[in-house]
């Protein structure tokens, strides 16, 4: 679907200066049937900002998943540099290799991190609309601070970005969560 642009005032309003890579506020590179995803977030405690790359891929490490690989997919998350993302951006550096490596969040660092996690998971249901179930095995990597449960944000931000023929339930180990339609 194309959009003609009659004048220069639509052109002007299409464009969002806030976004964080052109008109998308993640850097999404594909390898293979694996999706990178990068995105910065604003730390509240500072002025910084903290650099995350949710990987979307079909390999769990705690979920035995049986069915069409083009019905299922695994998020896993990292935290890395913002400069590294912007490196990647424009070709400076190699898309990092997933890694062990633990980070805390607390309950708004983590709401604003979830709606950013579903805004690209919306963009890889575009790509693959056969996707009827997702692993979220974030956790392995996330540690939630806070007051309530990780599913308890997750869930709510999910059902807000997803819709609401997405459900919400626990997987086979206590940090995976799966999220079915």
């Amino acid at each position: 679907m194309t959009k003609i642009v009659e004048s220069f005032d639509q052109f002007i309003n299409r464009m969002d200066e806030s976004d964080g890579f052109g008109t998308s506020p993640f850097l999404l590179e594909k390898i293979g049937d694996v999706y990178h995803y990068f995105f910065n977030l604003d730390k509240e405690s500072s002025e910084k900002q903290s650099g995350f790359h949710l990987i979307v891929g079909k390999y769990s490490d705690r979920e035995v998943i049986e069915g069409p690989k083009n019905s299922y997919c695994v998020l896993t998350i990292n935290q890395i540099s913002p400069e590294i993302i912007d490196d990647i951006a424009v070709d400076k550096e190699e898309i990092p290799q997933t890694n062990s490596d633990k980070f805390k969040m607390e309950g708004n660092e983590i709401s604003r991190l979830m709606e950013t996690v579903f805004k690209c998971m919306n963009s890889y249901l575009e790509a693959n609309p056969k996707i009827s179930r997702m692993y979220d095995e974030m956790q392995d990597n996330l540690e939630f601070s806070g007051k309530g449960e990780y599913m308890e944000y997750m869930k709510s931000i999910a059902i807000s970005q997803l819709g609401s023929n997405w459900s919400i339930q626990s997987g086979s180990s206590k940090k995976s969560i799966i999220i079915s339609r």
